[in-house]
């Protein structure tokens, strides 16, 4: 997980990916180390509830309406690619598309094989 995006925002990344796929797993394991690298509580609140990004700092602004894109179309408009493009660069670019990719891969195989929180953990992902 030693991505170029750094750990606060690789871990963003990783949310939107279990929101996005609706992984009680996967959220409930990373919010909380969402929070240790810093990840601002707005931030993972707008993720978790499906708010707009209005507001919210432009990085992690781009990287969820990127990810949501991806999850929703997969594939971002030109203009939401250029401006991705433009504040992460190509390799950064590159590296969370991946990030996205990698985190589908995670949860159809914890799906699949129907990962469940351990009895000691609360879920923290609203489902519905």
């Amino acid at each position: 997980y030693d991505t170029p995006l750094g750990p606060r925002l690789t871990e963003l990344a990783i949310l939107v990916a279990a929101r996005e796929l609706n992984n009680q797993f996967l959220w409930t394991s990373h919010e909380p180390n969402a929070l240790k690298e810093g990840l601002d509580r707005a931030v993972i609140d707008a993720v978790r509830d499906r708010k707009g990004v209005s507001g919210l700092p432009d990085k992690e602004a781009l990287i969820i309406t990127l990810g949501r894109t991806l999850y929703a179309h997969r594939k971002p408009d030109a203009r939401l690619f250029a401006r991705a493009r433009r504040v992460f660069g190509d390799v950064d670019l590159v590296n969370l598309v991946a990030l996205f990719g990698d985190y589908a891969a995670i949860v159809m195989v914890s799906d699949a094989f129907d990962l469940q929180l351990r009895p000691d953990q609360t879920p923290l992902l609203p489902i519905k």
